[in-house]
């Protein structure tokens, strides 16, 4: 008797022709990819190629947009669709509008992250702590944000994402401040953590940062509107 075939994994996230056009033109054009489970995805897209309101879309955190998205095999469609879409991903960082408050503490940062998510401190403690080990980063808990190394920061980052379960956790910009020796090293440490289960999603400028197990996704400039 002959095995039966794997099917394909269900994609976590998929976008079918997605576009988001703004007061001053296109920011991304028809766009179709699918975030997969236990997987790491890396969007990579020179400036203006519109890589963190692609990431807020395909998280469902980014209004105006066209075409279609899909969760866990689902369409996307009414504002309830997207507030689960928001409730099952968890933004590590995303340009300026989700960074870590820099004077606070790296504890303070997690009993607040604690408190935003509905999470008891001991379980956001123990979350976080086995993120940073995922990661290879270890965060002095007294240290202030603004005092960490830009590694440590990105590592704050996706462990602060970390402190609730999540389908999906999408990192922006994971290039920032990094050479690429630590890009290379965080993005082994991603996905590690999409290993564990969540699907992750982040961005960058610089391809040869890439994973063998990672999938790499380019993004192209926009197409005017006519």
């Amino acid at each position: 008797m002959s095995a039966a075939p794997e099917q394909a994994p269900v994609p976590v996230v998929e976008a079918e022709g997605l576009s988001l056009v703004g007061p001053e033109g296109p920011v991304f054009t028809d766009v179709s990819l699918a975030v997969l489970p236990a997987r790491a995805t890396l969007l990579v897209g020179t400036s203006g190629t519109g890589r963190s309101s692609l990431l807020l879309a395909l998280c469902g955190r980014m209004r105006g947009t066209t075409g279609s998205l899909r969760r866990q095999g689902r369409p996307v469609r009414s504002g309830r669709d997207l507030k689960n879409l928001r409730r099952a991903s968890a933004v590590a960082r995303a340009s300026t509008f989700v960074v870590p408050e820099a004077r606070l503490s790296v504890a303070q940062s997690v009993a607040e992250r604690a408190l935003l998510d509905g999470v008891r401190p001991a379980a956001a403690d123990r979350a976080f702590a086995a993120a940073e080990e995922l990661l290879d980063v270890r965060l002095d808990r007294g240290a202030l944000v603004e005092q960490l190394p830009a590694y440590e920061v990105a590592g704050l980052c996706v462990a602060l994402a970390l402190v609730r379960p999540a389908e999906l956790v999408v990192l922006d910009d994971l290039d920032a401040d990094l050479d690429l020796t630590d890009q290379r090293r965080l993005l082994d440490g991603l996905v590690r953590l999409a290993a564990t289960g969540p699907a992750v999603l982040a961005t960058t400028t610089e391809p040869r940062s890439a994973h063998p197990d990672a999938l790499l996704v380019r993004l192209a400039p926009p197409q005017k509107v006519s």
